[in-house]
């Protein structure tokens, strides 16, 4: 085993490849192309199949200055990427901060929102209308000057089918804006695309340091809720805002904010907030990146559901290590039937890798390309890019607000474990067409044990940006699943039993599964 440390360490010096552990957990640098050369002053990236041709692209908002255009990048195959000319998407200079994607039109092309601030251009809509062309919607029901801000998030807010949009603002001072409430639209759903302004509500009637937001129906109850980090980001610390959606209680649309949970009392500097199901006990943790720029770094709080509480746990580095922490990613890496969390830090601070050891506890991996980097990391994004069954990671580097530019890093996961997987796409025909707030659970015999493993269908738990929408389970050496259940937010339940591993799947909402051909 000693000997076997060694090889392994010499090769990664020899190599761009390095190992996340001693199991031989690979992942590669891709060094050629203009995904690797290019310069940019990245704030939040996201995997989005932007041309529906079944495999990820990647979009990039940057800053504005010199390199403050946006940038997309087609996936030609082959680790190759290529500069696409989007029109006005990319060639508009707007200091695009954050941006996220969504199917609004439920026409089965993602539509891309960019939020901009310091410019009088306001943020945009885009309708993606095929062929790699995106028109302006100049219809949505927001002035621009107030549609200024710094992150969003699309979201079935109503169970009606279709997506609605937040927009963050972080209320002045921060980006140098007058200070403002978020703004939360409800989706018309006419062919016109328009959108109505939500006022009655209280998240669009305080102001905070807003930066971050995360939906995530935490408490299962069959409606998405609301967790927007509001670090203050000036050596202070306060609680972020929590919302709990009052749909399924009151039968209709409306938001109480949480108050006496834990994890709704501690004082943060929050950042992004993600729901994750990360010891397989069938409901919903959390964990929420801190930034502490001003102290140089914070720890990162990570709450265990245990059913009837959740509480808050202390122990283990990946509550102890200290960071200026922006964006945390929770994905099975290396398909061993639990999720594994890679945090984005800032502050030319290396970003930081936890392993699932699959008892409760975590593994800090300390040494590879990617976790002893030190950049100004903001935005990262996951997904199977190549789709080989093994979730890959963008990690974007900024340099400062309105100008300079760094290299990014597209890091492939070439792990050769052995391990089985599936990857579904969720197809709403009831629901939103995304699957967006989709509940997924897959039941198979693990390690000697029956195991369930949950998931939620969403991609903008992450800073800024948007990861695959896909739901992916790694399942170790199984070879049969025994159940697949998604429970749509429309309320229809589909229910697959005896599936094959190591193959990708369309699952459409009340429809027989289809194996996707990649």
């Amino acid at each position: 085993m000693r000997n076997s440390s060694i090889i392994k360490a010499v090769l990664v010096l020899l190599t761009s490849s390095f190992y996340l552990n001693t199991i031989a957990q690979k992942f590669t640098l891709i060094s050629q192309g203009v995904i690797a050369t290019d310069t940019t002053n990245t704030n939040g990236a996201s995997f989005v199949d932007y041309d529906s041709d079944g495999d990820l692209d990647i979009f990039l908002s940057n800053a504005n200055g010199p390199m403050g255009f946006n940038t997309l990048y087609r996936n030609e195959g082959k680790d190759v990427f290529t500069k696409v000319d989007a029109g006005e998407v990319t060639h508009m200079q707007t200091a695009t901060f954050g941006h996220s994607w969504g199917d609004y039109d439920n026409d089965g092309k993602p539509d891309l929102f960019v939020v901009n601030a310091f410019t009088n251009i306001g943020s945009l809509l885009y309708h993606n209308v095929g062929n790699g062309r995106f028109h302006r919607n100049e219809n949505y029901d927001v002035t621009k000057s107030a549609a200024k801000g710094f992150a969003s998030a699309w979201r079935d807010i109503d169970n009606d089918g279709l997506l609605d949009l937040l927009v963050i603002h972080p209320a002045g001072g921060f980006v140098g804006l007058p200070s403002t409430s978020n703004l939360l639209f409800k989706n018309n759903g006419d062919p016109q695309g328009t959108f109505s302004p939500v006022v009655t509500t209280p998240i669009t009637r305080v102001t905070a340091p807003f930066t971050n937001a995360t939906w995530s129906d935490y408490d299962q109850d069959g409606d998405a809720d609301l967790f927007i980090g509001s670090g203050p980001a000036n050596g202070t610390l306060a609680p972020d805002y929590l919302y709990k959606n009052m749909l399924k209680e009151t039968g209709k649309l409306g938001f109480q904010r949480l108050t006496n949970e834990v994890f709704a009392r501690d004082s943060l500097d929050g950042q992004t907030w993600n729901w994750i199901d990360y010891d397989n006990d069938g409901d919903l943790d959390a964990y929420v990146t801190n930034w502490g720029g001003a102290q140089g770094g914070l720890p990162n709080n990570l709450y265990k559901n245990e059913g009837d509480t959740i509480v808050r746990v202390k122990e283990g580095a990946i509550t102890t290590d200290v960071g200026i922490s922006l964006a945390n990613i929770w994905e099975d890496f290396d398909n061993d039937g639990d999720l594994d969390v890679f945090v984005g830090n800032g502050g030319n601070q290396a970003n930081r890798y936890y392993e699932n050891l699959g008892n409760g506890k975590f593994e800090s991996v300390t040494k590879g390309h990617f976790v002893e980097t030190k950049k100004n990391t903001w935005g990262i994004s996951a997904g199977d890019y190549n789709n080989d069954g093994r979730i890959d990671l963008f990690v974007s580097n900024k340099t400062g607000y309105l100008a300079g530019g760094d290299l990014n890093h597209l890091y492939r996961n070439d792990t050769d474990n052995g391990n089985n997987w599936v990857t579904l796409r969720c197809i709403g025909t009831k629901s939103n067409k995304d699957g967006i707030g989709a509940k997924v659970k897959l039941t198979a015999r693990i390690n000697g044990r029956s195991v369930t493993q949950y998931r939620e269908v969403g991609s903008n738990a992450t800073f800024l940006g948007s990861n695959d929408l896909r739901a992916h389970f790694g399942i170790g050496k199984t070879k049969q699943i025994d159940l697949i259940e998604i429970i749509w937010p429309s309320g229809q339940t589909d229910s697959y039993k005896n599936v094959k591993p190591n193959q990708f799947l369309d699952c459409t909402e009340g429809q027989a599964m289809n194996p996707r051909v990649q």
